[in-house]
């Protein structure tokens, strides 16, 4: 293999990709990045089996071949190379970076230990667009559990339907709900992994694409622009969120507020409560009353704050105690100016919505009980 390639195009591939290296030591060659240069196409390749990326790129292509490259390390010298155009070629088992008058090489993994990369398939297929994926993935992620002692918190409930994808996310303590577009056949479901949904919104940047989706029973596939993605899904009985949306006649009191008058109000109150939290995050009392609504919290090292908030409240007055990284996360994932918050009791689920209603985006949450007194 002999290329050129402008270092630009190689820092976009690479960067591209290498989030699907393996940093296991289970199997050595899932640590390299394959380049493959074949029928006038410069493309680079990862995956740790649980995700895979290709990216395909401009280059000149002087003699075909392959070479899979140390990931992390080949990812950091391009990173250091200087601007221009780099030559990439192999000799035996190993690769020689040549680069303003200089050379340096690298060993090599072999290629034919490197796994062939899954092709879209599946009786699902359709497209989004881009704004639209990107924003829904930005709202259900924080719903998504971080760990993976119970695999299936930390996949997204995906729904496919006639003109319309469904995302759900929950770790049980909250639970997140998006719309969005859908151009496509057939109908079905499919638990990804958050992770991955991440991956692609963090890719797919031209706004003027749609991300096509392929899926099949274990794989869903994503290509937009020069980028493709394949992943595995998480298998497992995912609970029906359908049964912990509470019905509206459950809800005792609403409250209208603006979203960045109640984001710095908690971010205060977060920093006063943190000493007493014990390990439950950053709890934070939202009073409410016909008087309006006052955001509190105390602490006996920390002090103590409460400040009032302009609010519409229609309904029974209500103390409830929040873990405030819960609430946070969720207001600066709504893009509307004010948010309504629905209660149905001071230890019952209630809703976090944008003003414009719940069709687009919900945020179900759950308050947090205290031992001592609000």
């Amino acid at each position: 293999m002999k290329i050129e390639i402008d270092k630009s195009d190689l820092l976009y591939a690479v960067s591209a990709v290498e989030r699907a290296v393996s940093t296991k030591n289970t199997l050595p060659v899932l640590g390299g990045i394959m380049i493959k240069a074949q029928e006038g196409r410069l493309s680079f390749r990862a995956t740790d089996l649980e995700l895979a990326m290709e990216c395909v790129v401009n280059a000149e292509i002087l003699e075909e071949g392959e070479a899979v490259v140390p990931g992390r390390k080949f990812s950091a010298l391009s990173r250091l190379l200087p601007s221009g155009s780099i030559t990439l070629s192999t000799v035996g088992e190993l690769l020689h970076i040549s680069y303003a008058g200089s050379r340096l090489s690298i060993p090599c993994f072999e290629s034919e230990e490197f796994p062939l990369l899954p092709q879209p398939q599946g009786e699902i297929e359709g497209r989004i667009p881009t704004p639209a994926f990107r924003k829904m993935v930005r709202q259900v992620a924080i719903g998504a559990a971080a760990d993976e002692i119970r695999p299936v918190f930390t996949g997204v409930m995906t729904e496919f339907s006639t003109g319309q994808i469904t995302m759900v996310a929950t770790d049980t303590h909250r639970l997140t709900r998006c719309r969005g577009p859908w151009q496509g056949t057939a109908e079905g479901s499919l638990l990804i992994p958050v992770r991955s949904l991440l991956e692609v919104s963090r890719l797919a940047v031209n706004d003027e694409d749609d991300i096509i989706i392929h899926a099949s029973n274990n794989q869903a596939f994503f290509s937009f622009g020069n980028l493709s993605f394949a992943t595995r899904l998480i298998m497992g009985q995912y609970p029906d969120y359908h049964q912990v949306i509470p019905d509206n006649s459950v809800f005792i009191t609403d409250v209208l507020v603006e979203r960045s008058q109640l984001i710095h109000s908690l971010e205060r109150a977060a920093l006063i409560s943190g000493a007493v939290s014990r390990g439950k995050g950053n709890l934070v009392r939202l009073e409410i009353s016909e008087e309006g609504m006052f955001v509190a919290a105390e602490s006996p090292d920390e002090g103590m704050i409460r400040e009032p908030l302009a609010v519409t409240v229609s309904g029974e007055a209500l103390t409830l105690n929040y873990n405030a990284r819960y609430l946070l996360d969720v207001l600066k994932v709504i893009d509307e100016e004010r948010v309504l918050l629905r209660m149905s009791g001071a230890y019952t689920p209630g809703l976090v919505l944008p003003e414009s209603g719940e069709e687009e985006f919900l945020y179900l949450l759950l308050p947090v009980r205290v031992s001592r007194p609000s």
